[in-house]
């Protein structure tokens, strides 16, 4: 997966990770089972993830158009 516009943090926060769109086991210590709980479900994540995607996009075209 491109990180599309993200910033990456060296030690995010639940906030971070909850911007990010990141992976359930980013900034967890797995469970008894070894399973991950994570911050934000897959629903949020997806939105959170395509947001990105498209202001990245828009930026691209924006810097396209530019020249």
């Amino acid at each position: 997966m491109k990180p599309y516009g993200v910033k990456i943090e060296e030690h995010p926060d639940v906030a971070d990770i909850q911007e990010m769109g990141s992976a359930g086991h980013v900034g967890q210590i797995a469970g008894r089972s070894g399973d991950y709980h994570p911050y934000s479900r897959g629903a949020s994540k997806a939105a959170t993830r395509r947001r990105w995607a498209r202001k990245a996009r828009s930026e691209g075209k924006a810097a396209c158009n530019e020249d």
